[in-house]
Order: C-alpha cells, then structure tokens, then sequence
C-alpha cells in the first residue's frame, strides 16, 4: 500500500511539474503585484487552469515583468511600494489593454484601501485578499483576451485538454495517456503543422535542468504515441530537424 502511495505522489508530482513548464511557456499571463504574500499556492492552483502566475511585491518589479510576459491580466493593490498604484495602472494601460483587478482586504473597505483610485484609473474588477483561485477565475474569464486556448488545444478531430488531463478523439475520451507521450501530444499540436525541434521536445518533456535523454528515448516515445493515436494523427519524423503533427 505504502509503495503504491508512494508512485502515486510521483506521478502527482510530475504532473505538477509539467503544467508549471507548460504554463510557464503557453499558458494564459498573469501578473500579481502584492507585497504581502509569495504567490505559491496561488501559482499552484492557476497552473492546473492553464494560467502562469509572476507575483512581484513592488510596481517597479511589475513594470519589469510587465514587460517580460505581456500579461493577459494584473491583480495590483495599493499598497504596492514604488511608483502609486494607480500611476503604475494608468502607464501599463497606455501599452495595450491589460484586465485589471484590483485586489483589496474586504469590499466594504474600498475607501480605506485604495481600490477607488484603481478603478478610476482603469482596474475592472476587484478581489478579496486573501484570493481564492475559483474566484479569480472567474474574474479572469471576462479578459478581452481569451484563456481557454491556452488550456486546450483542438486539431480537426483531435482535442487536448491540460485542465482536465485528456484527449479526445471526435469528441470521445481515448484512455489517458502516459505522461510523457500528453506533453509529446502537447508540444507537437502547439506547432502543428510545423517542425518540433529534439530540442524542444526536451525542454518539453523532461525541463531545460539537469541531465536529459537522447534521440532514442525521443523516438520511443513517437513511436508509442503513433500507437495509442492510430489513423487520426500522422507523426513525422523531419530529418536532422525533428517531428511534425498533421491531422486528417
């Protein structure tokens, strides 16, 4: 019992891995700015929904970041040291048109807090400290900017859903794939129908850190992938460049 307990958390912990590497590189952005908190559970629950959290503490940090991952949204609270709060929204809506959420202890404190400022300088909505993923969610899904697309991915008869950890095939579930062939399946529909390189097939599979397998692992993986997906995918091997997805 104790060792099936035991791969169980393996597997749970790879798959956490995966989707923190996945969102980190194709999910939905978005950016915190609150100094009272690190964001760890938070960036553990948005991973599972498809969304990479980047929680700075302070809007000069945010304006860098800004920059970095053109979010798709921000949670700013006025407490932020740096630049005002409300400055920091009026500059980020000058370039493009972030969904801004104002975060705050409690909405009968509006006043008190700083969130009146935000709004009038453009946040959208307000949030509840401490935040509650579901309730964030929520706020996120009214975004101009889609997030859906960055939880699931659909190729003519072929669809992936990272959030649920599935793949169905003209609408039917097929049997769950293996770890590594889902993120092999990812990675190629991401880019279909263009070329994955090994390389990125390894960023992919197994992270950019610490030692990672050959061509020949890759390979099996391909291989046992063609399997599982049979006539509804064609996997191609581009020689000395690496594989390419079509579906018919």
């Amino acid at each position: 019992m104790g060792t099936r307990d035991g791969r169980r958390d393996v597997r749970r912990q790879s798959v956490r891995a995966y989707l923190h590497r996945w969102v980190e590189s194709s999910g939905a952005q978005l950016l915190v700015v609150d100094p009272t908190d690190d964001g760890g559970a938070l960036a553990e629950a948005m991973a599972g929904r498809g969304v990479h959290v980047t929680w700075v503490g302070s809007t000069l940090d945010a304006l860098v970041e800004f920059g970095r991952t053109d979010p798709h949204a921000v949670v700013v609270t006025s407490e932020a040291p740096g630049i005002p709060a409300e400055e920091f929204v009026g500059v980020i809506r000058q370039h493009g048109a972030p969904y801004v959420i104002a975060g705050t202890c409690s909405i009968a404190g509006t006043g008190a807090d700083g969130v009146g400022p935000l709004i009038l300088a453009g946040a959208s909505a307000v949030v509840v400290r401490p935040y509650v993923p579901q309730h964030l969610w929520e706020l996120l899904t009214h975004a101009p900017r889609s997030l859906a697309e960055h939880a699931r991915l659909e190729i003519g008869a072929l669809a992936l859903d990272a959030t649920a950890y599935s793949v169905r095939v003209n609408g039917e579930r097929i049997a769950d794939l293996p770890l590594k062939e889902f993120e092999l399946l990812r990675a190629l529909m991401l880019a279909s129908p263009g070329v994955v390189t090994d390389d990125e097939l390894r960023d992919a599979l197994w992270g950019t850190d610490g030692k990672r397998p050959g061509g020949n692992t890759i390979a099996m993986h391909v291989t046992r992938l063609r399997t599982r997906l049979g006539a509804v995918a064609d996997v191609r091997r581009i020689r000395g460049r690496g594989y390419s997805l079509t579906v018919g």
